[in-house]
């Protein structure tokens, strides 16, 4: 079972940042340990952004956790998958840090909440 959200990047933070984001999730629901996560990214007409650099940061939603880190790689274009071992149950912040055609940066954040034992 997989979940899967889209959000518009650019309508809420910076102008110039136009990507679209969708994530999958593996297994569902998440449990502590190994996630598989999947992202597919695209520009605003559609097409897939290819060759980014993305590392993943996954952050608990209370204070006091150290964060835990990912590199995604691209196993089709505009689509990258990574594992993360996400050490505690509960509701987690990810953010997605993409490098990609001449430099240019972008976050986009979404959370996995309710990660059981």
């Amino acid at each position: 079972m997989v979940a899967l959200c889209a959000c518009l990047v650019g309508a809420c933070t910076k102008p110039q940042q136009e990507l679209r984001f969708a994530h999958e999730i593996s297994p569902l629901p998440p449990r502590v340990g190994r996630v598989t996560l999947t992202l597919q990214i695209t520009d605003l007409s559609g097409a897939a952004v290819t060759g980014a650099q993305i590392t993943v940061e996954g952050n608990m939603s209370h204070a006091g956790m150290a964060p835990i880190f990912a590199e995604a790689k691209e196993v089709e274009p505009g689509r990258y998958r990574s594992i993360m071992e996400l050490s505690m149950a509960g509701d987690w912040n990810v953010t997605v840090h993409v490098t990609w055609s001449s430099n240019r940066k972008i976050d986009h954040t979404f959370e996995i909440s309710g990660v059981e034992p």
